[in-house]
């Protein structure tokens, strides 16, 4: 009888060691998602923010989210060198988030356009998908090219030709690329105009790419884009509360005003209320097939004349010593001496920037004066034209030639 149930005993534990030897993977990734998102978190400066960024990420995977959609993660943890492409994923036997590597780069440059058009490719074939999204977060300068120099922390503030020194004990903002791999906005575009594939939208978690410029050379290459006029602080978005939306069924549109007003809302409302937090939080969505038409009444405007007005009255979008960025409706309604030109191009610029996702605070903070600054207008864009710097190479921008 003993014998009989010991060997009952053994039967079984085979039996169950066999059922978890077949026991199903906690991931089985779709053939063709529904939609791949990919974060690119180039350059090395801002690495703990990434970290952070990622845990966000992390936190908001569930077994509903992304669901038939996937999400990867390409960074630099290690050095300027190298990069990792990673995927995070939800594992239905450890019940939690996990992530995965699906490849390594060694000699990567994110100022190289050729090896960023890889990566681009590479998410899509390592992440087929019907539908792609795209999140660059860095530092960034918009339209301004690399040759202009990086955003620096030198003391040299007095300096005519250290246009982007911040003071000391300036707090850290999000500004394309760290110093020495930048891309400029034009090789940007090339490495997506490249992809046998088009991302739907872009969010850029960068400073001061919410400028039309930068827009408008992106305009033929991506559907939507999310951005802000001014600085972004180090934190960026809030990557638990926007990943949901992202991956929701509503239209693209509709998912990005979420993603706004999720980032607004974070340093309108929660962010300052810890000590040393800013009050600090401007974004817009720009529907880039909006853009053309916006140009062409720019072009009318520019053909009527200017009205002479104070510069120091338009708004601008950042502590720089000589401003760089200015708010473009608030521009046309100073510059322009026509009403019914004035209407038809606020009309126009209300379809290429929604009014419900043209979203502020009272006012910004800029590490470029270490302080906050007022916003007195907002319509959610930048344009350069009406500083005194990079004058010739702004008339060398397609946004410039189209309008003039």
């Amino acid at each position: 009888m003993i014998r009989i149930l010991r060997h009952t005993l053994c039967l079984a534990l085979l039996l169950t060691l066999a059922a978890c030897s077949k026991e199903e993977p906690g991931y089985n990734p779709p053939a063709v998602a529904t939609q791949t998102l990919l974060l690119y978190m180039p350059g090395r400066g801002l690495i703990n923010y990434y970290e952070r960024n990622i845990e966000g990420v992390s936190a908001a995977v569930t077994n509903q989210i992304p669901g038939d959609g996937r999400i990867l993660v390409c960074y630099q943890p290690e050095k300027h060198s190298s990069a990792v492409m990673l995927e995070i994923y939800y594992d239905r036997n450890k019940r939690r988030s996990e992530t995965k590597t699906l490849k390594t780069y060694d000699g990567f440059n994110a100022g190289n356009p050729e090896k960023v058009r890889q990566l681009f490719a590479d998410a899509a074939e390592l992440a087929p998908a019907q539908n792609y999204g795209l999140i660059i977060g860095c530092h960034g300068k918009a339209w301004i090219p690399v040759a202009s120099g990086s955003l620096s922390y030198s003391m040299r503030r007095s300096a005519e030709d250290d246009l982007w020194a911040a003071p000391p004990g300036a707090k850290q903002t999000r500004s394309f690329g760290d110093k020495g791999y930048e891309l400029n906005i034009t090789e940007l575009k090339e490495a997506l105009e490249a992809q046998q594939f088009r991302f739907d939208y872009l969010i850029f978690d960068d400073c001061f790419m919410a400028n039309i410029e930068t827009l408008y050379d992106l305009r033929s290459v991506i559907g939507y884009i999310v951005a802000s006029p001014c600085e972004v602080m180090g934190d960026g978005f809030p990557y638990d509360r926007i990943v949901p939306h992202l991956f929701e069924t509503g239209p693209v549109a509709d998912r990005l005003a979420e993603t706004c007003r999720e980032f607004w809302n974070l340093y309108e409302n929660e962010y300052q209320s810890t000590t040393w937090k800013e009050q600090s939080g401007c974004i817009s969505l720009a529907v880039t097939s909006q853009l053309d038409a916006l140009a062409e009444v720019m072009r009318r405007i520019n053909e009527k004349g200017k009205q002479p007005f104070e510069l120091s009255q338009l708004q601008y979008y950042e502590g720089l010593m000589t401003h760089l960025f200015y708010d473009l409706g608030h521009y046309v309604e100073l510059s322009c001496g026509d009403p019914a030109l004035v209407e038809e191009f606020t009309t126009q610029l209300d379809r290429a920037f929604p009014p419900e996702s043209r979203l502020c605070t009272k006012q910004f903070y800029s590490q470029y004066n270490n302080g906050s600054n007022p916003v007195h207008f907002y319509t959610g864009v930048s344009v350069s034209e009406p500083s005194t710097k990079y004058v010739a190479e702004n008339r060398m921008t397609d946004w410039y030639r189209d309008t003039h």
